[in-house]
């Protein structure tokens, strides 16, 4: 049954007219794909976003998998085609912009969909499930994203399976990101062919933290905001 699954649109913050208007400038305009292995979160990543651009609190403990809209994705818990998703989203700047996320098939059968879509983006976001780090897709997306030179930046997703499942205390799960940070760098580091390319770090800007099943996700930048914040008179810097 390849039916499309139809539901209501949520009230959202933006209005349709705000979003078509920022279609008319490209420099608030950014295409971005999801990418990674099988089950390592990404379209439950995106649920976050989504979410996050609605007005009614929703429970992040629900995986509502917006972009699996055919009922053959949601009866099997796994995306068969590319999705693309038009949000609102603000920066730490509270600036908004029109993002164009696509999100992609994990599987090793649907990777040309996941290829396809990476050529339609400005860069590529890279989830990784940090318990089960670099698997074979990952290392496929990589190579696509270093072959068609686009910007990567890495989610490190499922953090509270850390807590929750491995029961690991602070400084063994900062081993244990570390390790799996390590393992991305050493694959884009293999296909550099003697090219300088970015560096993958949490200092760099281009890592992520993230629980899609909390329904959490930081930067260290987002993060220190936060604390400065919280405690008053401290700089975020």
């Amino acid at each position: 049954n390849f039916e499309v699954v139809e539901k209501k649109i949520p009230e959202l913050q933006f209005s349709a007219q705000f979003l078509c208007g920022l279609m008319d400038h490209s420099d608030l305009i950014r295409n971005v794909c999801l990418v990674g292995h099988l089950h390592h979160g990404k379209t439950s990543f995106l649920d976050i976003l989504v979410e996050e651009t609605q007005v009614r609190p929703v429970d992040p403990s629900i995986q509502r998998r917006y972009t699996d809209s055919r009922r053959d994705e949601q009866e099997r818990g796994l995306s068969i085609k590319a999705t693309p998703a038009s949000l609102v989203l603000q920066s730490s700047t509270d600036k908004s912009f029109l993002l164009n996320v696509i999100d992609t098939p994990g599987h090793v059968n649907f990777a040309d969909d996941a290829c396809a879509a990476m050529r339609l983006c400005d860069g590529v976001v890279l989830v990784v499930d940090v318990l089960e780090g670099v698997m074979s897709n990952t290392e496929r997306v990589i190579r696509q994203a270093v072959h068609d030179h686009i910007p990567i930046v890495v989610v490190l997703n499922k953090v509270d399976r850390l807590i929750t499942e491995l029961k690991l205390p602070p400084t063994d799960a900062y081993y244990k990101l570390r390790h799996t940070l390590d393992e991305i760098n050493a694959v884009i580091a293999s296909l550099s062919h003697g090219e300088e390319l970015p560096i993958l770090s949490p200092e760099n800007g281009n890592v992520c933290f993230a629980s899609s099943l909390q329904g959490w996700c930081f930067s260290i930048q987002s993060f220190a905001k936060i604390y400065a914040e919280a405690y008053g008179g401290l700089p975020a810097e």
